[in-house]
């Protein structure tokens, strides 16, 4: 007996109707190569702690594949077919890879989904968005001006924050950029010169695209 589960990439919130529509478009589809990051990354990781069942097969460890088939890969998803007798462990694996890769997490048989934690950005001028897509992002940031002069883009307790001009401590001409990844004594900045910069780190953290973080120096902040 056996249970799946299916992880996608979605750029918003999945209501449970809306997750079951798209496991059903999955199952009635051909899978393929995974083309998305986020979800190639995913797999990645997936497949690193519990190895497919014909890699489990051929290096004599199948203890270690608790999969009833092989894992079903798409474009943009993953449909993995678990074992009864690993479904406890397995599933709070997923579950938690799946968050951190900002990614959904469904169950077609029982329509439980998982969306990852929601973004939201807020600036000086009292404007607050929701998940928002690059193009607002970007919008937002070109607002940025001496009146309206900080944005945040927050996930749980972590984000990223730009601030311009005397109000920010930031040097004329330098934007003040700094992220913040959950506890105060992991609070870092760095000055840059300007907003492709910002964009730089803001857009990366929205898709939870790390690169970002290695391309700044970064000092730590201490309060």
């Amino acid at each position: 007996m056996s249970f799946d589960l299916a992880v996608w990439f979605a750029p918003v919130v999945m209501s449970a109707a809306d997750a079951k529509r798209k496991a059903d478009q999955l199952y009635e589809s051909e899978p393929g190569d995974i083309r998305h990051p986020q979800v190639a990354a995913f797999y990645c990781e997936v497949t690193a702690r519990y190895p497919e069942l014909v890699d489990a097969i051929e290096s004599g460890d199948l203890e270690k594949a608790p999969w009833s088939a092989g894992l079903s890969r798409y474009e943009d998803a993953v449909v993995m077919p678990i074992s009864w007798s690993f479904a406890d462990a397995v599933t709070r694996f997923v579950l938690d890879l799946a968050r951190r890769h900002g990614l959904v997490a469904c169950n077609p048989q029982t329509a439980a989904v998982h969306n990852p934690a929601a973004f939201s950005l807020t600036a000086c001028d009292g404007s607050h968005l929701e998940n928002p897509d690059p193009a607002a992002i970007r919008a937002a940031l070109q607002r940025l001006s001496a009146a309206n002069w900080y944005a945040v883009l927050e996930c749980g307790d972590s984000y990223v924050q730009v601030g311009q001009g005397k109000s920010a401590g930031a040097v004329d001409s330098l934007y003040a950029l700094e992220h913040r990844d959950g506890s105060p004594d992991r609070h870092c900045r760095t000055d840059v010169p300007s907003l492709d910069d910002v964009t730089t780190a803001f857009i990366p953290f929205a898709t939870h695209d790390d690169t970002w973080r290695t391309h700044f120096e970064w000092r730590k902040l201490d309060f």
